[in-house]
Parts: structure tokens; sequence; C-alpha cells
């Protein structure tokens, strides 16, 4: 639990857990009581907007393993961690953009924000869906999605601690089940449409499905009250804040280990002898299981502080990356995807608004998000790839391929629990 009495000495910081009491000590001024109602349609309108958004980006992320699998067969002289890194570059950038994504919303370019990302994505799609070459693919979907998908993943976190406090990880976790619905829906869609219509016009129906999605958010959702005030792009002497920088690079061993399954489960499955078409279903049963993980924890998290309950949800992962090694048919990595997509149900979540409530000088919010995300990209850039070459190729034994990648994805987890460990301390200090 958190220790309220330290916590309302310390200078510099929002309390770590956002009770009622906790709450009532963070000056507002006044427009930003006017916005930050807890509810309201215009709240619960960001809400769904944000929504929308982070089905198009996260959801992306989280079905990744479709494309994965069918470019390993498109591909079949190019591995397993070479093709990972088109994911992996789409997944850096979707958290690096968000340093100039955050000082862009926070001056009030929100509606150029938005334009500009659901431009990138949608167009990143429809180039991915006539690519023809490995390269190609690198910079559309890797590069180009990756850039659109960056700022609007960003403004889909970055919204919502502006309009809620006391409920503000029930919030993040509403709009974070976007990507479990896109993680369920997208590979079972892509499924069917692969079979009738081909790699080629799949991609691009699903491309426009994601434009209505994304312009529906595009109309929903307004500036906060904050916007249109000018901060700093990067501030170093941010990570002078030692439980911040401690964080954040936390964040980034967590974002390393926890996407590999999402990667690779589908190619793991095909080499257990697994039917293809139940594969799809594989990937969307996990995404399922993400979906009631988001609750739990942030209820949690807005009684006890995000930290607190990040600490056993990285643990408890690491612990299931490191048993992923006994799924050896159907039902066992049914039973320990989804067990594992229950558990990471927060870690996709809770650490922007975490960040938010590391936050004392709410200017400093986007700056603090952008920093943060830009280490933590490092993480999603690298974790991958490593992991893929941790995949032994020579061995005949399948358990034994895949055993380094899920190592490397565990202990990625196991120091980002150390790191969040020693952060929790020096907050409470």
């Amino acid at each position: 639990m958190e220790l309220p009495n330290n916590n309302e000495k310390r200078p510099g910081y929002l309390t770590e857990s956002s009770t009622g009491s906790s709450q009532s000590s963070i000056q507002l001024t006044p427009e930003e009581s006017d916005t930050r109602q807890d509810g309201g349609l215009r709240a619960w309108t960001q809400v769904f907007g944000c929504w929308l958004l982070f089905m198009n980006t996260w959801g992306l992320t989280n079905s990744f393993s479709i494309f994965e699998t069918f470019y390993n067969q498109k591909f079949p002289h190019i591995s397993h961690s070479n093709i990972s890194w088109i994911g992996s570059v789409q997944l850096f950038l979707t958290l690096f953009v968000g340093v100039l994504a955050g000082w862009l919303l926070d001056r009030g370019y929100l509606r150029s924000i938005l334009i500009t990302g659901i431009a990138l994505e949608v167009i990143g799609m429809v180039i991915t869906s006539v690519c023809e070459q490995y390269w190609q693919l690198l910079l559309a979907q890797g590069v180009c999605v990756g850039i659109g998908s960056g700022t609007l993943a960003f403004t889909s976190a970055a919204i919502i601690p502006f309009y809620f406090t006391e409920r503000r990880m029930l919030a993040a976790g509403i709009v974070s089940t976007g990507s479990s619905i896109a993680g369920v829906a997208y590979p079972l869609m892509m499924r069917e449409l692969f079979r009738e219509v081909g790699f080629g016009w799949a991609v691009r129906i699903l491309a426009f499905i994601m434009l209505g999605g994304l312009s529906a958010s595009l109309i929903l959702l307004k500036p906060h009250a904050n916007a249109n005030k000018a901060r700093a792009l990067l501030k170093t002497t941010l990570l002078r804040d030692a439980p911040y920088t401690i964080f954040i690079v936390a964040y980034a061993f967590m974002v390393a280990g926890v996407y590999v399954p999402y990667f690779f489960i589908q190619s793991y499955a095909l080499d257990l002898s697994i039917d293809e078409t139940m594969t799809f279903n594989v990937v969307s049963v996990m995404n399922a299981a993400t979906f009631f993980g988001r609750f739990p924890y942030n209820y949690l998290a807005d009684i006890y502080g995000g930290i607190a309950v990040l600490v056993p949800c990285c643990l408890a992962t690491a612990v299931i990356l490191f048993f992923w090694r006994f799924a050896q048919g159907l039902g066992g990595l049914i039973a320990i995807s989804t067990t594992f997509c229950f558990v990471t149900g927060g870690l996709v979540s809770l650490p922007a608004v975490t960040i938010a409530n590391l936050t004392q000088d709410k200017s400093e919010y986007g700056t603090r998000m952008g920093i943060g995300y830009t280490i933590a990209a490092i993480g999603a850039l690298l974790g991958n790839p490593i992991a893929g070459l941790a995949r032994s190729s020579a061995s005949t034994d399948v358990i034994e391929r895949w055993q380094g990648a899920w190592f490397v994805a565990g202990g990625a987890l196991l120091i980002a629990t150390a790191l969040m460990i020693w952060a929790r301390i020096l907050r409470a200090g």
C-alpha cells in the first residue's frame, strides 16, 4: 500500500495513489477544474475517441503475429529476427514519435496531429498491401504506419489525465480495451479475407476500416484546457527526478519483453503443428484475455497507485514467460497465452497514467510523457529482434528452438520488476 504521509510531505509530485483524500490536495487552476470532471458527456466522449485511437494503434501491434507469419511464409529465406524488425520499427516509432506529438499537443495542435497520424497510418497500410519486397514492407508498415501510429497512440494516452483525476486509471483501462477488441477482431477478419480475397485486398479492407474509426475520433476529440501553452520539447533536467527516471527505464525493459509473444505466437503455434486456421484463433483468444485483464488492475491502481500494481504484474509475467516452453500443444498454448494476456492487462494502460501521477506540474506532463515514451521506444526496437535471434533455428526440437526467445522476454521483465521496486522505494522514501 502507499505511504500517504510520506507522499504528502514529498515536494514535486502528485500522490501516486489516486484516492479521494490524495486528490483533494492537488491544486487545480479554474480551467483545469472545469475540464477535469471525472465524468460528464465531454469527458466520456474523449474516452470513446481515445478508445478508437487505441484500437487502431496498439491493436495493430497486438495483431502483428498474423503479419509476421505471412511474411515468414512469403520470404522463407529471411529469418524470424529480421522479419520482426518490421513490427519492431513500427512499435519503436509508435513510442518514439510521442516526444514530438506531446509537444505539439500541448501547443494546441490536436487536429493537425490527428489528421497527420490518420493519413500516415492509412496510406502506410495501403502501400503495405502492394509491397513485394522486404525493404518495402519495412518502410511502409514499419516506418510510415509507425510514425502515424505514434502520433495517434500518444494522443490517446495523453488526453485522459486532463479529464479525470480520481477515476483516471479506470478511464485509461477502458480506453486500452480498444487494443483488445482489435486484437480479437482483426486476426479473425484477416483470416477470412486472406482466404477469400488474398493478402493485398485484405490489408486494403483493413485500412478502410481503420479510416472509418479514426475519422470518428477526429470528430470527437477536443483540445484540453491547458492547450496552447508553450513548453520545452525536451527537458533533460527532469531526469534528475530519480523515481521518474528509474520508472521509465523499467518501462523500456517491460516493453522489450511483453510484446514477444504477440509477435511470435502464431509462428510458434505452426511449429507445434497446430492447424493454421486455429492459429488465428489463438491470437484472438489471447487478445480477448487482455480485455478482461484491463479493469481489475486499473481499478486497483486507482486505490494503491500504478507502480504498486505494475510490480506484481511484471513479476508474474516474467514467471509465465519462463514457463512458456512447457506449452507443447493447443490446449497448453491457449492456457498459457490467455493467462499471460490477462496478467499483462495493465501493462499497456498503466505506465502513461503512472507518469501523470508522478508529475506535480501539469505543464510538464507532455514533456515527461514524451521522454518516457522515447526511452521505452529503445526497448520496443530491440526486444523482439533480440528474442528472434535467441530462437535457435538449428535445433530440430520445437521447444528447444523457441525457449531462448521466451527466456529473453522473461529476463527483460525481471529487470523491469527490479527497477520498479527501486522506483517504488524511492517514491515512498
